[in-house]
């Protein structure tokens, strides 16, 4: 059951929210049958007098018109039968009424179990030749089992009125899954299947899926376990051992478990030693042993006949948080290991433990070698997009070298092992392969469309499985005749994604963001079906990860990650979107925004706004092992530019106010800093000049926050949060900067993620006195003129904040979307 609201009102609006008992949250939209009146008036009774109302088309829509031309009667339809209530829950009642002469009428009904009108409820008015959008709530009475809405016009009044799109909602309401993903994260293969992982979520258990090669079916669907004290949420590592047993590396526990082909159930071997999260890559080793690499303590492990053993030193690489990647040479029995988030490679000696560093000094300024493979001799390094061919060789005093034979750039990440000398890959695109004994790389034309996980040889064709934009796809290539097909595999998965963001689009609908796998959820407000286990629309794939999303000019834009990209989507053009800018190419990879140099590469874009030009601003965290985020600026007909704002700090909240963008940053760096925080840093306020490109700093009236996560203009003012404190200004004399404790501060050193994206600010039009916001668990509300703050509701794991053309305001729980509706007198 979900939290209680607190009871503590601010105002006489809010103190209503607050004095209803709290009841869970309903689940799905609770639907008004035929509330746009497009079947005439099915569904709504007659009431009170006769007559009085009939169905007809108004203004281009299907409407209920209400004539009422005696001012001794009332006339009105009431949607009957009603919806299932709750005694004690608060409804709220929309609709859309043209009040042609006299003044119409929206009532909330509610009635008992026996269909008796009861007490209570809540009601509103509009006058006015025009469409006007009527709002009222009002709290189920006890004995209440049904609520539904009347179109009235009352006694002593006279007048016609043009009813439509009524609509209804409780207080909570728990809008389920947003978007379903097809994706697998890992892919191994054995015996002419394939087996694949797919990513769950905190509330979802991911699942191994084994695929037939031949028929392209999945023949076996199975959960993987987990425990609440260890749970696991997915899987990015997979491999098969000598003796045909697959193993699945999973976070966030770190736990490995193995699969014999043909069985039910999967086994969990346990914990790979230490309290990390992540086994990032397995490699099988004779024998039947299989070794590992892990996050974020940099382990490199080997599980043999039932037991974990750590290789080497913790970490096995110095100051290395990550072993991303592994590589194995069965005949020389050694593991080459590729690590983060400062890019390191080295070649581990399984029966000595020499380790000897083979990385190019040209790419030790990048942050990972996130994939390595061993095969035809040569290995095969993956360094953002860039894929060296390494030739290594043991030195007379028995330490091992690398040179380099190729660097290819473009590169998807993961490539085939070597088949007739050569090795096949994506590059921009295109299938492309690289012939190791001359070193040529030689381009088809052969687009393979999807995201591949995994390679390997049936005969002498290539085969690929991967994700592509409608769920998972089985591809393969014939070298020798340059046949290939592509082809969608069928009963894969299909799982809820977490949402990561979320937003309200240009058209009204509420748009979010998968985590991890990506996509995008579509919801029309208070228009839900009654499944909440399933979208109401279907997912639209193309989108990686999403952080952010804003409504500008008409456009959705949204910052995905990785790369730090910006889209821009039309909702009345087709999807997907169009790739506007890609911060993750901007600046100099060697620098850390040095003096006279610009910003290094971007990653994350937890902020965006929208000037009154058309320009669009991003904020971003940079890629891994950074501390330098950025600013881009980006408007259409312009090539975009990332510039350095605040040295070693984050850029995590935007906004445009009194002609200047201010920014909020965090002291928090990427993934893999050490420490996590800029010593003895303090987050920044900064304000950019759209005309000059001048970054000016004004000092924040607090002790030392770490963050500052949420900006928005309000009535001319900016508004922001930091840390528990609310902080304002004028952008006309911004020094003169006022702040108000809300709330503690949080514990940043142990949940150091709510440092990018702890708080939101928002105001709603229905609303003029009041600012709403997010922080931590809890939504709450500001009265504008006296800063009085109200906790609205407390929902562990909430995140997020946007509203709808209602007024409702909606947020997120893992992979959940739920409405709160705001009280309307």
């Amino acid at each position: 059951m979900r939290r209680a609201l607190r009871a503590a009102a601010a105002t006489a609006l809010l103190a209503a929210l607050l004095a209803t008992p709290f009841t869970p949250a309903a689940a799905a939209d609770l639907q008004i049958v035929n509330g746009g009146f497009d079947d005439g008036l099915a569904g709504w009774s007659g009431s009170h007098s006769q007559g009085g109302v009939d169905a007809v088309t108004w203004e281009g829509r299907t409407t209920a018109r209400v004539t009422d031309a005696d001012p001794g009667a009332a006339y009105g339809r009431e949607s009957m039968p009603g919806l299932p209530a709750t005694a004690g829950t608060r409804y709220t009642l929309n609709a859309q009424v043209w009040a042609d002469s006299g003044t119409a009428y929206l009532y909330l009904r509610f009635r008992d179990a026996s269909g008796r009108l009861l007490a209570g409820g809540g009601n509103a008015s509009a006058t006015g030749r025009r469409w006007n959008r009527v709002t009222t709530s009002g709290v189920a009475p006890d004995g209440t089992a049904t609520v539904s809405a009347l179109v009235y016009s009352g006694v002593a009044d006279v007048g016609t009125a043009y009813w439509d799109e009524v609509l209804i909602t409780s207080k909570v309401t728990d809008l389920g899954v947003q978007i379903e993903s097809s994706v697998p994260n890992a892919t191994t293969f054995a015996g002419g299947s394939a087996y694949a992982v797919y990513t769950g979520t905190a509330d979802v258990n991911p699942q191994l899926a084994v695929v037939d090669l031949a028929t392209g079916q999945v023949t076996r669907k199975i959960t993987i376990p987990d425990s609440a004290a260890t749970p696991t949420v997915g899987g990015w590592a997979a491999a098969t051992a000598t003796d045909g047993s697959v193993y699945l590396g999973t976070y966030p526990s770190a736990k490995l478990y193995r699969y014999v082909p043909g069985q039910s159930a999967v086994t969990d071997l346990g914990r790979a030693e230490g309290g990390y999260a992540f086994i990032w890559d397995l490699e099988p080793g004779a024998d039947g042993r299989v070794y590992g690499g892990t996050y974020n303590d940099g382990r490199y492990f080997m599980y043999d006949g039932g037991a974990f053993t750590t290789m080497g030193s913790v970490p096995v690489v110095a100051g290395a948080q990550y072993v991303r990647s592994l590589a194995h040479d069965p005949a020389a029995d050694a593991t080459y290991l590729g690590t983060g988030t400062n890019a390191g490679l080295v070649r581990f000696d399984n029966v000595t433990g020499r380790v000897d560093d083979l990385l190019p000094a040209a790419y030790a300024h990048n942050s990972m070698v996130g994939g390595l493979t061993w095969t035809g001799g040569r290995l095969f390094a993956w360094i953002d997009r860039t894929l060296l061919v390494l030739r290594v060789t043991r030195q007379a005093d028995g330490s091992y070298t690398a040179a380099t034979d190729a660097a290819i750039t473009d590169v998807d990440l993961h490539h085939s092992p070597a088949r007739d000398g050569k090795v096949w890959f994506v590059r921009d695109g295109l299938l492309h392969s690289y012939d190791v004994a001359t070193g040529s790389v030689q381009a088809t034309s052969v687009r393979p469309g999807l995201d591949v996980t995994g390679y390997t040889w049936s005969g002498g064709t290539l085969v690929g499985l991967g994700a592509a934009s409608d769920g998972t796809r089985i591809f393969t290539y014939d070298p020798a005749t340059g046949r290939w097909s592509s082809r969608v595999v069928s009963g894969a998965p299909v799982l809820p994604a977490a949402i990561n963001a979320l937003g309200a689009g240009p058209d009204g609908r509420i748009y979010t963001g998968g985590y991890l796998t990506g996509g995008t959820g579509v919801y029309d407000p208070m228009r839900g079906d009654g499944d909440e286990s399933r979208p109401d629309r279907r997912t639209l794939n193309g989108l990686s990860q999403t952080d952010s999303m804003i409504a500008h000019d008409g456009l959705l834009y949204v910052g995905a990650y990785p790369s730090a990209k910006l889209y821009s989507y039309d909702p009345a053009g087709p999807w997907p979107p169009t790739l506007r800018y890609t911060g993750g190419e901007a600046g100099d990879k060697a620098d850390d925004c040095e003096p006279g140099k610009g910003p290094p590469p971007q990653d994350r874009p937890y902020a965006l706004a929208g000037g009154p030009d058309g320009t669009v601003y991003m904020g971003t965290v940079p890629k891994y092992g950074k501390r330098s985020g950025a600013l881009t600026v980006w408007k259409e007909g312009t090539a975009g530019r990332t510039v350095c704002v605040v040295p070693d700090q984050s850029v995590v909240s935007l906004a445009y106010a009194g002609g200047k963008l201010f920014g909020g940053t965090s002291t928090r760096g990427a993934l893999g800093v050490d420490p996590v925080y800029a010593p003895g840093a303090s987050a920044t306020l900064f304000s950019f000049d759209p005309a000059t490109s001048a970054v000016r700093t004004y000092p924040l009236p607090l002790t030392a926050p770490k963050a500052v996560t949420a900006l928005a203009e309000v009535d001319g003012e900016l508004w922001g949060l930091a840390g528990g404190s609310l902080f304002t200004l004028d952008p006309a004399r911004p020094t003169a900067i006022t702040a108000k404790r809300l709330f503690p501060d949080p514990d940043y050193a142990a949940q150091s993620s709510r440092a990018w994206r702890d708080g939101r600010l928002l105001t709603v039009a229905q609303d003029p006195d009041h600012v709403y916001g997010t922080f931590g668990d809890q939504i709450f509300s500001i009265e504008k003129s006296t800063k009085a703050m109200t906790v609205l509701l407390t929902d562990s794991g909430m995140e997020g904040l946007t509203a709808d053309g209602f007024g409702n305001l909606y947020y997120k729980v893992n992979e959940r979307l739920f409405r709160l509706a705001l009280p309307r007198p």
